[in-house]
């Protein structure tokens, strides 16, 4: 059934409530992986609630609201949202919008709308409820050059979503994203998310999930080894920094995801497409080893041996050694330490890439100083 969405107009009376903003979240708080220029010139909203997002700011709006199997929504708040200067005539019971070189034209009462001379019938005439004027969002949709979304009830979704957009804008209806908005409507808190996981926070429990609706305990929990079962995420470490985890996200990238966990302060320091498979930390530096198991990205270019660096609000990493190298595992998998030092980074390595024989290649085996910093190492013991 085809779901017809219809906007609403604020009369004069409700046009200082439109301006109220209930406060100044913003969706790029919340979701880590979106940008302002993502959210730029979007409207969110839902029938099922008075709160919107306006280019990502949370704003209070005239609540939308279903009538005879149509969604109502309201256009002042859409307009003027995109920054369309919006105009009722109460004594003519007419309303007048200008957007960028346009001008619409309707009527209350009246099925016609006229965008720049040219008129043309919508599908319901504009009309007043509840001190508001509606009219069809597909015509004003298209008035505004928009992309307009609608996401309805569905087994996995709490809130239905209206989502308008730039044509050509981010198709933030793919994103994880809409999870987060979806949370948010539903009153949760949530503490972080990206396109990855979410944290939430409920009767004073930290709470997170991979899929954005099933959720469970976020807390250090000591891995055991399972020797039947190779385990690739969910997994703690704790470090003279504090505690990290490590997710793997096995239904989307198939990455591995490591996140610093202080208290309810949660930051992503590395995104790897190889397995993590130990994190030390020193003098607030981070440093993990990456496992060959699947190969490693442009290994001639890199090494497996990682530092991050926290800076400006968010972690880098760069790679540490000589690339080709691979440091703290043999050719068999056997596990080396790895102490780290002022001095540097002392750990088993060889040479891994390139064109090598087997000989040539155990001619390469032995411990070395990694520096701390940069792209060198230097032989200790052969």
């Amino acid at each position: 059934m085809k779901v017809n969405m219809i906007l609403a107009v604020f009369t004069v009376t409700l046009f200082l409530a439109f301006g109220y903003t209930a406060h100044a979240d913003n969706l790029h708080d919340y979701y880590n992986d979106v940008t302002e220029n993502d959210l730029k010139n979007s409207i969110i909203l839902s029938p099922e609630s008075s709160m919107a997002f306006v280019n990502g700011q949370k704003k209070s709006a005239v609540q939308p609201i279903v009538k005879d199997g149509r969604t109502l929504v309201p256009l002042r708040f859409i307009s003027e949202g995109f920054g369309a200067k919006v105009d009722f005539n109460t004594k003519t019971q007419s309303i007048t919008i200008k957007y960028n070189d346009k001008t619409i034209l309707m009527k209350i009462g009246k099925n016609q709308i006229s965008i720049n001379g040219k008129s043309s019938e919508m599908d319901v005439p504009a009309s007043i409820y509840n001190n508001s004027t509606y009219i069809p969002l597909r015509d004003i949709g298209e008035a505004l050059n928009k992309k307009v979304v609608y996401l309805n009830h569905a087994e996995i979704r709490s809130y239905p979503l209206i989502i308008i957009r730039d044509v050509n804008g981010t198709a933030i209806e793919d994103l994880n994203l809409i999870r987060i908005s979806e949370l948010l409507y539903q009153g949760k808190s949530i503490v972080y998310s990206d396109r990855f996981m979410v944290v939430i926070k409920e009767n004073g429990q930290l709470l997170f999930s991979n899929d954005f609706n099933y959720f469970e305990p976020f807390n250090y929990q000591e891995l055991i080894e399972d020797k039947n079962s190779v385990r690739l995420g969910d997994i703690w470490f704790k470090t003279d920094m504090g505690h990290f985890y490590l997710d793997y996200a096995y239904n989307t990238t198939r990455e591995f995801i490591l996140y610093r966990v202080d208290g309810e302060t949660i930051t992503r320091v590395a995104i790897e497409k190889a397995p993590i498979k130990a994190v030390k930390t020193y003098q607030n530096e981070v440093y993990y080893l990456t496992r060959y198991e699947r190969g490693i990205p442009n290994a001639h270019e890199t090494s497996n041996l990682k530092s991050a660096t926290f800076n400006n609000g968010q972690w880098t990493s760069d790679y540490l050694g000589k690339p080709g190298f691979y440091y703290g595992f043999d050719t068999l998998g056997e596990v080396y330490d790895w102490p780290i030092t002022n001095n540097g980074i002392v750990a088993f390595g060889y040479q891994r890439f390139g064109d090598l024989s087997s000989d040539e290649r155990k001619k390469t085996f032995g411990l070395y100083r990694i520096e701390r910093k940069g792209h060198h190492h230097e032989l200790v013991t052969p």
